[in-house]
C-alpha cells in the first residue's frame, strides 16, 4: 500500500472540516477498524472473492480480534463483506443484477444531492473554494504522465463528494447514498483505470461548475450520468473477460 500525497491527505480533512462532517458520529474502535478495511477494499488492496485475515488486522492495530470481528460484522451488515462462519471473511462478489441495481439507485441519490446543492440557496465560498481546488487536484492525478495510485483519485473524489452533499447540506439523503456507495466499494480500483479516470474527472470538473453556478438541471444530468457511465464500464469490462474466457 502506498502513503499518500500528503496534500491530497490534506485536502481531504479540509473537504471534512468544511463539509462539517461531524453530523455523522465519530466511529467506535471497530467503526474506525471498519472504515480501514473498507477503504482498502475500495482501493483494490483486498479484491471481490479475497479472504480478510483477523490475526493480520489485529496485528496491524495492536489489537485483541475482538473489535476486529465487531469490525467484520459492521462491514458484512453493510454488504461489503460475507461472513462464512468458521471459514471466516471474504470481500463480496456482487452479482451483476446486484450491481445494476445499486449503480440505479446511486444514480438518483447522486442525482439529488447535486441538484440540491445547486440550488442551495447561500452556498458556503469556502465549500465552492475548495471545491475547486479539489477538482484542479483530480485532474492533475488523472493527467499525470505517470500512473498514480487509485486510491489517491478515490480520496480526492470522496471529498469533492463530501463538499457537495455539504453544500447541499441534505445530510439524512448523504446517510443512504454512503451506504449504497459502500456497497459497490469493491468494484472502484477495477474500473478506474487511467483512460476512466481521464473520462472522470472531465465529468466532474464539468458538475462542480455546474453545482457552482447554481444549474440545477445540468448538475442532477451530469451527476446521473457519472454513475451510469461507471455502470456501463462494468459491463464493458465484464463483456470483455467472457470473450476472453470463452475464446478458444
Amino acid at each position: 500500500m502506498s502513503a499518500f500525497d500528503p496534500d491530497i491527505r490534506a485536502f481531504a480533512a479540509r473537504a471534512e472540516a468544511i463539509a462539517g462532517v461531524g453530523q455523522f458520529p465519530p466511529p467506535t474502535l471497530p467503526g474506525h477498524i471498519a472504515a480501514w478495511i473498507a477503504d482498502r477494499i475500495q482501493f483494490g488492496d483486498f479484491k471481490p472473492g479475497e479472504a480478510i485475515r483477523e490475526l493480520a488486522i489485529a496485528d496491524h492495530f495492536d489489537v485483541s480480534r475482538g473489535p476486529v470481528r465487531e469490525a467484520l460484522r459492521l462491514l458484512d451488515r453493510d454488504g461489503l463483506i460475507t461472513l462464512r462462519g468458521r471459514k471466516g471473511a471474504i470481500v463480496r462478489e456482487l452479482t451483476l443484477e446486484e450491481t445494476r441495481c445499486l449503480f440505479l439507485i446511486r444514480a438518483e441519490l447522486f442525482a439529488a444531492q447535486a441538484g440540491l446543492a445547486a440550488s442551495a440557496p447561500a452556498p458556503s465560498p469556502a465549500a465552492l473554494e475548495a471545491m475547486t481546488d479539489g477538482m484542479d487536484l483530480l485532474m492533475k492525478l488523472a493527467n499525470a504522465p505517470q500512473e498514480t495510485n487509485v486510491g489517491e483519485y478515490i480520496m480526492v473524489r470522496r471529498g469533492i463528494a463530501t463538499l457537495i452533499v455539504g453544500i447541499s447540506g441534505a445530510w439524512y439523503l448523504a446517510k443512504f447514498s454512503r451506504a449504497f456507495e459502500n456497497e459497490v466499494a469493491m468494484l472502484w480500483a477495477s474500473i478506474l483505470r487511467p483512460e476512466r479516470r481521464r473520462e472522470s474527472a472531465s465529468r466532474w470538473a464539468g458538475l462542480c461548475k455546474a453545482i457552482a453556478n447554481g444549474r440545477r438541471g445540468e448538475a442532477e444530468r451530469l451527476a446521473r450520468d457519472l454513475v451510469l457511465e461507471s455502470l456501463a464500464e462494468i459491463h464493458r469490462l465484464t463483456a470483455e473477460a467472457e470473450h476472453a474466457a470463452s475464446a478458444p
